[in-house]
């Protein structure tokens, strides 16, 4: 590896130079010139952060230098696989891997490598490769904040993989070690911050998905406020550990501001959920530009909001009541996907499609699908279609080994009952990209 051994010789020289600011020098500008729209200039900063790491970390201890590379290209594989971009984000992730050293780097550094290959083709990415990359879990055990942040990027993992008993068992060990908020609160100066977040942000999910009665509801809201919470700490961290984690956890925080509002529909709190859509689509839209694929989940969240809106105005569930609701919905719906990685109706069973977001697509074509048949009998030709294209976005997917869900059953029950409280329980999840269901 030649950017390796460019890191281990530039201990050398005699002329000792801490890395971690300039680390944090490019870090910071190649975030905001992604931002804002300069995606080249970002390219250029942090693909290849590690070259420019080993030049000014001579005369340091190898393993700082090698620290710093780990979490700029941690930054990256964040920030390009937002993109679709699957190879580079695998590129990123194997660096990351390669130079991390230090027990929260490596944490830090399987928890991305895991969750970017579970957006990956099951039969590209095998489940026993992803296990592989978090490593054994039971070596984190003596930190409490490791070990949390491998079991939910194991958990969210397999929820992206529809892997609903994988999920519940890592779920639970994760549950067990955020118990210990001493150790959590140190792990926010920590590289892996960000995937403690993410641990209690899964943690929430996990709940909504394992029963849908009033203490699950509790528990979920818990998870979810410490999540953002969490997150938000992790966010203004000027330590040094935290240089990467930091950018990470802003996506996290409109991830969890997303999730609580998807849990507020279903408690039938449509205001408050209003309020945390609309900051979510602000969030989104600080990420990176108002064309973001991220911009059009907050987005379609919003269209959720708005339909539940409707449902509550009449006397019975899945029954079109204000109509105005469901016209802003349809909108909000329309402009979604336009964001999204198939903005249009997949009309060809037989069509290559890209994995990344795919199942989140055809959802959110369902979705519309539904407004569209919930505005009257002129637009079921147009409704039909779309529920087509969700169909062929999402076929069965049951997998004796690799898990999976039909999806056939997904995208219709979407398609047919109005409103996310209605039908098959399903949440999206911002930062994997993806729906997350057990198919019931």
């Amino acid at each position: 590896d030649v950017a390796r051994r460019r890191l281990s010789s530039s201990s050398s020289s005699s002329a000792a130079t801490d890395p971690s600011e300039t680390t944090r020098g490019m870090i910071t500008y190649g975030v905001e010139r992604w931002r804002r729209g300069a995606r080249d200039d970002a390219r250029g900063v942090l693909e290849h952060a590690d070259v420019m790491i080993a030049k000014i970390g001579s005369g340091v201890d190898d393993g700082a230098a090698r620290d710093c590379a780990s979490r700029a290209s941690t930054v990256w594989a964040s920030l390009i696989r937002s993109r679709g971009d699957a190879t580079s984000a695998r590129e990123a992730t194997t660096k990351a891997m390669t130079f991390a050293t230090s027990a929260e780097d490596v944490t830090s550094a399987r928890a991305m490598e895991a969750l970017t290959m579970s957006r990956e083709c099951a039969k590209g990415k095998p489940w026993e490769v992803i296990e592989r990359a978090l490593g054994d879990e039971a070596k984190a055990l003596s930190d409490a904040s490791r070990a949390a942040a491998l079991a939910g990027a194991r958990a969210l993992a397999a929820l992206t993989r529809f892997r609903v008993d994988d999920a519940f068992a890592s779920a639970e060990r994760c549950a067990e070690s955020v118990i210990d908020r001493a150790a959590l609160e140190e792990a926010k100066s920590a590289p892996h911050g960000w995937a403690v977040a993410t641990a209690l942000k899964t943690l929430g999910h996990v709940e909504r998905l394992r029963a849908a009665d009033d203490d699950a509801y509790a528990r979920a809201l818990e998870y979810y406020t410490r999540a953002l919470e969490y997150a938000t700490d992790v966010s203004i961290n000027e330590s040094p550990g935290a240089m990467a984690s930091k950018v990470i956890a802003e996506e996290i925080i409109v991830d969890c501001r997303l999730a609580l509002a998807q849990l507020l529909i279903s408690a039938e709190d449509v205001t408050l959920a209003e309020t945390h859509a609309a900051r979510a689509v602000s969030g989104a839209e600080a990420l990176g530009d108002e064309k973001h694929p991220c911009v059009g989940v907050a987005v379609a969240v919003s269209g959720d909001v708005y339909v539940a809106k409707a449902l509550r105005s009449t006397s019975g569930a899945s029954v079109l009541g204000d109509g105005a609701g469901v016209m802003f919905a349809e909108g909000l719906y329309r402009n979604a996907i336009k964001l999204m990685h198939y903005p249009h109706m997949v009309e060809d069973a037989e069509i290559v499609l890209d994995y990344e977001a795919r199942h989140l697509c055809a959802l959110l074509h369902a979705r519309y699908s539904s407004v569209l048949r919930a505005s009257g009998e002129q637009r079921r030709s147009e409704s039909d279609a779309w529920l087509a294209s969700a169909k062929l976005l999402w076929p069965d997917e049951r997998e004796r080994d690799e898990g999976g869900v039909n999806g056939l059953d997904v995208v219709t029950s979407a398609a047919t009952k109005l409103g996310t409280k209605n039908g098959i329980n399903v949440l999206i999840d911002l930062q994997q990209m993806t729906p997350l269901t057990v198919g019931r």
